[in-house]
């Protein structure tokens, strides 16, 4: 069943306890990131990856050259190329977050978007409380006359 890559990628975002940030980059990385990290892997090493050796194999030790194995040995290294690029993008990002926020990460102390581990911030709307629904004043005869 792991024929297609899960969508892991859709989550909330994760804020990470300080103590995580003050061990260091790749603890970091791997928090911030882990979703991201599981599909990107799963692509590389279960969906795209194993045909891409498939067919660079027919390809190149079998001679077997047509126009659909060609496109679809491009397709996956175009997929393969753009999954890297992501992984680079990510680590990019981490890096600089880490350099825009070095105090946050020797003290402890949490920046201004993040909450800290105590409890919510000032800024947070811990309130829950649901907002009635307005009545609307056409019906559903009136809105559409039928002749």
């Amino acid at each position: 069943m792991l024929q297609f890559p899960l969508d892991l990628a859709v989550q909330l975002k994760l804020v990470c306890p300080s103590s995580v940030k003050a061990r260091g980059f790749l603890r970091l990385f791997l928090c911030q990131y882990s979703a991201d990290l599981w599909a990107i892997g799963l692509s590389f090493f279960i969906q795209d990856g194993p045909f891409l050796v498939v067919r660079l194999v027919l390809m190149i030790y079998f001679k077997v050259i047509n126009h659909m194995l060609v496109f679809f040995a491009v397709k996956n290294s175009l997929v393969m190329a753009l999954h890297f690029y992501r992984l680079v993008a990510l680590i990019m990002a981490t890096r600089a977050s880490m350099q825009d926020h070095p105090e946050s990460l020797q003290t402890g102390h949490s920046g201004p978007d993040q909450p800290s581990e105590s409890g919510p911030s000032e800024l947070e709307d811990t309130s829950r409380e649901a907002l009635p629904l307005q009545t609307s004043p056409v019906t559903s005869e009136e809105s559409y006359p039928i002749p």
